[in-house]
């Protein structure tokens, strides 16, 4: 807010000089003053600005700084003093009191043209406005006794950290030939015989018809109020602070006045409009298309037509997607051999493409939309939250901290999480992220990362990393595009891929790659063991995810075997794990969350898996994460971080050659291989005498087990062995009686312990 503390260092912004505790500053032949010693504020009178009420010219209230700064604002635009009114009083209802305006402009032939409420930033100014657009507030009791007036405005400003940053709605008082001429039911301003009359006009005839450009852009003109142009540079704004912390509400409260309950399809709504203000930014600056202009100068079929354009160029440009649409142009142009035919057929057509265009349900759908009043309750909802977005830039050279933050919330209350498929909380991300070498990889590398999320879901991990990364790629004086543009996330859900590239732009990412797609699937655009970095959270327990991969896919694996016949498996994180071994480059860093049963069940594909883990990746460490990380599901989770072993071919082959020669008995590897050490740290490790271990493989010992029996390990060989149901049925066996190779049955038994224990 501006406030009597920071009022002196807003007149300092604005290019005030003091002077013995007098501020001054002259805009053409007006000189506007405030004096601290005597408390008050000073307006020009002497060029005829006129002041009806006093109190508004001293530093009591709040309101009476925001007055003076939107004065400064409309004379630096070139309104004359002589055209403006300050606190000129009105009647209100029945009551010879009244209320008063805070400005009134008038036009150059002293015309009313726009009447301006001035409210502190903030609440002050909600409540206002709520007011308006509920019962008309004070300015339609004001408008109802200048009926000329032609605007009316409500403006709020604030000062914070020493900027200046203002706001307001402008609401038009015309009425609009056309309109009334196609209903003439409706009614209009100029036959509204009170107040409450002139309201019902805005609400039911305009349907609430504001905007919040109009007044004190660069393009437009003293007294030329309005506009039908909209240019990004011109008539958009950054997300701030307040956006942040207001756009959700007005978005609930939309949605609450509509009596819309699907919260989750409205937030895939808000995507799609996110989708489109994007590409829109992107490709019309200069005339933007994401914009409701009031239905004095649009209409609703031309406003979804708009945006269903705006939406098939982003899904193409943003996601490689095409989505069928047919502009209202195309279907005119279609019947141009019978233009100039008043033909009935050609117009019952046009009407029956135009019910199909527009009378089902789109991307836009807040409600059902199979008929023509449906569809204009829909776009009503639709226009409103489309105005909540049209002044503000979604674009910026810089990351904005306050579009990514509130982009977060609308996602956490608008995505329920369902089907194996549970966002990872910020909070875990920055953790696994954060535990990750980044700096070290980036310093040894000259190249940028290739870093993945194969299941990106809303691409928090993705996000995470680009941020994090900023500062060390700075560091090391490279370009961060460059990193972002080899970020890539996989999303097989398409509203979630939707959201993740979404979200790249919304955090000033929008390099980042966004694949709709399967993967553990091969995908053209990923290339197998080439990637640096792998974060990720994948699903687990999706019941029958096998018979979405085709036979040449399933071949690629090799826990398919381990699966046998069981088409309907649903342990996917297992399969999600080998398709790292498939992704990651010799030396690449995995950080992934995963069951924590993944370390614990005894399953074939759970034992393979291991095995795979092992095989071709050095454990880093096990992160446990509580039972509550992911809400209700109670799953216990760990976090793998993994390397990938960079020996080729993989050491996990040479072991297993190495093994197999050394329990065939192959002397001769024994000379070249040198890794005794290896051995003899497995003894040590399982507390067992090397000497006697090796007597296992010594075909010329006649008793190898006669001590090797003393040790624990050994022990339980033995007992494991002589309680397995083969060895019991085989001693109770008449063949095993009469074996005649064998002096002694039960050496016969000693020599299959032998071969067991090896």
């Amino acid at each position: 807010m501006i406030t009597k503390t920071n009022f002196k260092d807003l007149l300092k912004t604005l290019g005030f000089m003091e002077e013995s505790n007098i501020f001054q500053k002259s805009i053409g032949e007006a000189d506007l003053k405030v004096d601290f010693e005597k408390k008050e504020i000073i307006y020009p009178t002497d060029r005829d600005l006129l002041v009806h009420r006093e109190d508004t010219c001293n530093l009591s209230k709040d309101e009476n700084f925001v007055v003076f700064e939107c004065v400064h604002r409309l004379l630096e635009k070139g309104y004359k003093p002589q055209h403006l009114e300050l606190e000129r009083p009105y009647r209100i209802g029945h009551s010879a009191s009244g209320g008063r305006a805070d400005i009134l402009i008038r036009d150059q032939e002293d015309n009313p043209l726009l009447i301006i409420e001035c409210k502190t930033a903030g609440d002050e100014f909600e409540k206002a406005w709520d007011e308006t657009r509920n019962n008309g507030g004070q300015l339609f009791s004001y408008v109802h006794q200048d009926t000329q007036t032609q605007y009316l405005c409500l403006y709020a400003s604030s000062f914070f950290e020493n900027e200046l940053d203002y706001e307001y709605k402008l609401i038009p008082h015309l009425d609009n030939p056309q309109i009334l001429a196609e209903d003439t039911t409706l009614s209009s301003f100029g036959e509204a015989d009170n107040a409450e009359h002139r309201f019902s006009v805005w609400r039911d005839t305009y349907k609430l018809e504001f905007t919040e450009v109009g007044i004190f852009e660069p393009n437009i003109q003293a007294y030329q109020i309005g506009k039908d142009n909209y240019t990004l540079a011109e008539d958009t704004k950054p997300i701030s602070a307040n956006d942040k912390d207001r756009k959700y509400h007005d978005f609930r409260t939309i949605l609450r006045k509509h009596n819309i309950a699907r919260r989750e399809n409205a937030f895939e709504v808000l995507v799609n409009l996110f989708l489109c203000k994007l590409v829109d930014e992107e490709e019309n600056r200069d005339e933007l298309k994401f914009y409701w202009n009031g239905p004095a100068s649009d209409n609703y079929f031309d406003f979804v037509d708009r945006l269903q354009n705006l939406y098939q160029r982003g899904m193409r440009k943003f996601l490689n997607e095409e989505i069928s649409y047919i502009s209202s142009d195309q279907i005119d142009a279609a019947f141009w051999p019978v233009k100039n035919d008043r033909n009935a057929t050609k117009k019952q057509i046009q009407e029956y493409f135009r019910e199909l265009k527009f009378f089902s349900n789109s991307a836009f759908s807040f409600l059902d939309t199979h008929n023509k009043d449906l569809f204009e309750r829909n776009t009503a909802v639709l226009s409103e939250v489309v105005q909540m977005w049209q002044g503000l830039r979604l674009k910026t050279d810089d990351q904005n901290q306050f579009l990514g933050d509130m982009f977060e919330f609308f996602l956490d209350n608008g995505i329920k999480q369902s089907e194996g498929q549970f966002f990872t909380p910020l909070p875990i991300c920055k953790f696994i992220v954060a535990s990750l070498p980044l700096a070290q990889k980036i310093q040894e590398n000259p190249e940028p990362l290739k870093v993945i999320d194969y299941a990106c879901g809303s691409g928090h991990f993705l996000n995470e990393y680009a941020h994090q990364i900023k500062p060390l790629v700075a560091e090391q004086k490279r370009e961060l595009n460059d990193y972002y543009s080899h970020i890539t996330g996989i999303e097989k859900e398409d509203r979630l891929a939707k959201v993740a590239k979404v979200a790249a732009y919304m955090h000033g990412q929008e390099q980042i790659k966004i694949l709709d797609a399967d993967a553990l699937a091969s995908l053209p655009e990923i290339q197998r063991e080439s990637y640096d970095v792998l974060v990720a959270n994948p699903p687990f327990a999706v019941e029958g995810f096998l018979q979405t991969l085709s036979d040449a896919d399933k071949t690629e694996y090799q826990l398919i075997k381990a699966t046998g016949e069981d088409s309907n498996t649903n342990n996917i994180e297992c399969f999600f794990l080998e398709r790292i071994h498939h992704l990651m480059a010799p030396g690449g860093m995995i950080g992934v969350i995963v069951p924590s049963s993944i370390l614990s069940n005894t399953e074939t594909v759970h034992n393979r898996t291991r095995e795979l883990l092992l095989q071709y990746f050095d454990l880093v460490s096990i992160a446990e994460l509580g039972s509550g990380t992911f809400g209700k599901t109670g799953t216990n989770t760990v976090v793998l971080f993994l390397r990938r072993k960079g020996q080729k071919p993989e050491i996990s082959e040479h072991y297993l050659n190495r093994v197999n020669d050394f329990f065939a008995g192959d002397d001769e590897s024994e000379e070249y291989h040198q890794d005794h050490h290896l051995l003899e740290a497995y003894c040590n490790h399982i507390d067992v005498s090397y000497e006697e271990y090796i007597k296992l493989f010594d075909q010329t010992s006649l008793d190898p087990l006669s001590n090797l029996l003393e040790y624990d390990i050994f022990k339980d060989y033995q007992q494991a062995f002589d309680k397995s149901t083969e060895i019991k049925n085989l001693k109770k066996s008449s063949v095993f009686k009469k074996k005649r190779q064998w002096n002694d049955p039960q050496n016969w038994i000693s020599v299959s312990l032998l071969i067991y224990t090896r």
